[in-house]
């Protein structure tokens, strides 16, 4: 797709996420680009099955032929420290020599492991590469939080010792929110000039009114409001409760606190959107009221459809778990328009400060358990309508045109430290 008298390349990297992970905010952050540089022919490299994934997005969204997708060899997602430490380098080698054969505007890598970032440093460093590069760090992010390992050869490659060693001018790591930010600078004072801020790139799902859920979309088959006039009892019962993603971090809570509320099949549901795998001796939490447990991830169809029909999505995951990361369920919650019930954190707080009323924070799970009995016993419907609304509002800011004047101001900081952003 890229010819000679095309204007100067964004390159755009996936270096570490196979198949459908990470695919929509891989086709976000590239709506992003291409609204940052609106005159530029953007380059997405990534592993063949993920490129998949992320051209069935570009596609729906108008900039595919704004987009020249690149097959590259990256490491086996499971592959860990010293297994990636080879493979990453090849990979920053060839994007590097690449880049500086296009004399692109900028590189940036949607995400990085520890290893990633070492051998982007590294790299950056013995080519003397000088256009501007942002790497946008995701979940690795919280192993700063970790002590050193006990080996001494693998303290080389730990996320600590990484972002310790000599900065490239040029090189600009992203976290992704304010509240994340402001965590690294606690944990990291002597660093903080090393990083910028971005908000979670987002598309929303293109049938808006879909989202409206299990209370705005099981209407009965003579097309009947949702709502009883009067009454403010939702037409459709049992309301459902979802817990959405990979179990392993909350889920067991969920499934305490569906015991706690202990609702007749009438009233309410408890429903895993997402998956558990057990552990070596098949074990995994259990709960009379989640009786179906997933134990693969969801294809993208049925996890849209089960989403859209839950009431409210519940989140149970640690608190500490969102100092350094954002959340994927509370992305989620936003694109489907679900109000939610979580547990205060952070992260979460920041959002309700920024969007209004958007659910519930509860300082524990007692609460929450409290607050599910309150909304079964009497539904809030001019709240739940007031908080979709918000949602529907408020959720701009993680939007490609929210985004893009952000991104394009710390690709140019970066050009005004030796870079070449053009």
């Amino acid at each position: 797709m890229t010819t000679k008298s095309a204007p100067p390349s964004i390159i755009v990297v996936e270096p570490q996420c196979w198949g459908f992970e990470h695919s929509s905010y891989n086709a976000a952050l590239l709506h992003t680009v291409c609204r940052a540089y609106p005159a530029h022919v953007v380059a997405f490299c990534g592993e063949t099955t993920h490129l998949n994934y992320v051209k069935e997005e570009i596609d729906r969204g108008g900039i595919s032929d704004r987009i020249d997708l690149r097959s590259v060899n990256i490491p086996r997602r499971e592959t860990a420290n010293w297994g990636r430490l080879a493979p990453e380098f090849a990979l920053c080698g060839r994007v590097f020599r690449e880049a500086d054969r296009q004399g692109v505007a900028a590189v940036v890598f949607s995400s990085t492991t520890n290893t990633g970032l070492l051998a982007i440093k590294t790299m950056m460093r013995i080519k003397r590469f000088r256009a501007p590069t942002v790497a946008v760090v995701h979940g690795c992010l919280s192993t700063i939080l970790d002590p050193m390992p006990r080996r001494p050869w693998n303290w080389i490659v730990a996320l600590k010792h990484v972002l310790a060693l000599p900065h490239p001018e040029n090189l600009r790591l992203i976290a992704l929110g304010d509240s994340v930010l402001a965590n690294i600078r606690k944990v990291q004072s002597k660093r903080q000039h090393q990083w910028s801020c971005l908000d979670l790139a987002c598309l929303w799902p293109s049938d808006g009114n879909a989202s409206e859920g299990h209370v705005g979309s099981r209407v009965d088959e003579n097309g009947n409001t949702p709502f009883r006039a009067g009454t403010g009892q939702p037409v459709a019962r049992p309301l459902r409760f979802g817990f959405l993603g990979a179990g392993m971090k909350g889920f067991q809570t969920f499934c305490r606190v569906a015991d706690d509320v202990a609702p007749s099949p009438e009233e309410a549901e408890f429903v895993m959107v997402g998956f558990y795998h057990p552990d070596a001796s098949g074990n995994q939490p259990k709960s009379l009221y989640v009786p179906v447990v997933p134990e693969r991830p969801l294809t993208r169809a049925a996890f849209e459809s089960a989403v859209r029909q839950l009431a409210y999505v519940v989140w149970t995951t640690h608190p500490d778990r969102l100092r350094l990361a954002p959340s994927a369920t509370f992305v989620d919650a936003l694109a489907f328009l679900k109000p939610g019930i979580y547990l205060r954190n952070d992260y979460l707080e920041h959002h309700f400060r920024r969007m209004g009323d958007i659910g519930y924070l509860c300082d524990s799970r007692e609460e929450i358990v409290e607050t599910i009995r309150a909304i079964i016993s009497d539904f809030p419907t001019a709240r739940y309508r007031h908080q979709v609304d918000n949602i529907r509002r408020g959720r701009a800011i993680f939007e490609p045109q929210s985004l893009a004047p952000r991104l394009r101001a710390i690709l140019e900081s970066c050009a005004g430290q030796g870079g070449t952003a053009r």
